[in-house]
């Protein structure tokens, strides 16, 4: 009987002592479909799912995973590409006063994503003081070299920001600015700069509206002159931005608080050759 509660009372010892180190993960994601054509093309569907796991480890360390699968069908009636499945987000962190360290597979977001919305391998930190943000990153994507940096800063009406990314010996430089001027009308601006190639573009939007909670609603209008190389292709947060230039509507409708649908279309061509862009898209976001 008494090794009975000797090992009950170890257990549960073990139990709080685990409980107190390291806390039960959280897991969180989404799940989006989207539908898109462009000129000349056939439409494209694609199916994403992701998972978030994050935990404290204690004495302020944590650690975060994403788990990503993807099943793209490249056009309408072709077979299923199948269920593309990664691990595409996996780092430690650490909080030492102000400052948030991050090594491992993160996610890199330069110059509000005209430069960079994607996740790599590397080490960052950030770090933010009232109403100015810094971050820095260093990194490796394949064969490239990687340095990526924000400065933020945060007012009553106006947002600005300061974007550097550097790929190998290919270096960007970016401005945005977000102003708020009453009644949910947002109007922002983005200028970006490939100092080696001498390329330029830049985006303006106008967004009337908002869509946080369930039944609400925005659309916008936005113009943008963006020249071959002025972003950095693919690792932009819209692949159709880079060799652009024209006028985008679009508009997002809020099913429920986690359930958005944005629909877009572009009236753009290609800024090297004027070759029609235009685009359609669809896209239903479930967050949970």
């Amino acid at each position: 009987m008494n090794k009975k509660l000797l090992t009950a009372a170890i257990l549960a010892a073990l139990t709080i002592s685990t409980t107190q180190v390291f806390a039960a993960p959280t897991f969180t994601g989404d799940a989006r479909i989207i539908t898109q054509q462009d000129d000349g093309g056939r439409t494209y569907t694609d199916t994403r799912f992701r998972l978030n796991a994050d935990a404290e480890l204690g004495d302020g360390f944590y650690t975060h995973a994403r788990l990503q699968g993807i099943d793209t069908q490249p056009f309408a009636n072709a077979t299923s590409n199948g269920v593309a499945a990664d691990m595409d987000q996996l780092y430690l962190g650490t909080k030492m006063g102000a400052v948030d360290v991050k090594a491992g597979r993160q996610g890199l977001f330069v110059g509000n994503g005209l430069l960079a919305d994607v996740s790599m391998q590397g080490v960052s930190l950030a770090t933010e003081n009232k109403n100015i943000g810094f971050d820095a990153f260093v990194g490796r994507e394949g064969t490239n070299d990687v340095t990526g940096a924000n400065l933020k800063t945060k007012g009553d009406k106006v947002d600005m920001g300061l974007g550097y990314l550097k790929v190998e010996d290919t270096d960007f430089m970016s401005f945005n600015a977000d102003s708020r001027l009453g009644n949910n009308v947002v109007l922002s601006g983005n200028f970006t700069k490939n100092n080696k190639d001498s390329k330029n573009g830049f985006l303006v939007k106008a967004t009337v509206g908002e869509a946080v909670r369930k039944g609400e609603f925005n659309y916008a209008l936005s113009y943008r002159n963006i020249e071959d190389g002025a972003v950095a292709g693919s690792w932009c947060t819209d692949t159709a931005y880079n060799d652009s230039k024209g006028f985008r509507v679009e508009a997002n409708y809020k099913f429920a608080d986690n359930v958005n649908l944005n629909v877009l279309k572009d009236f753009t061509d290609k800024n090297s050759d004027s070759t029609s862009l235009n685009r359609a898209k669809a896209e239903l976001t479930v967050v949970f």
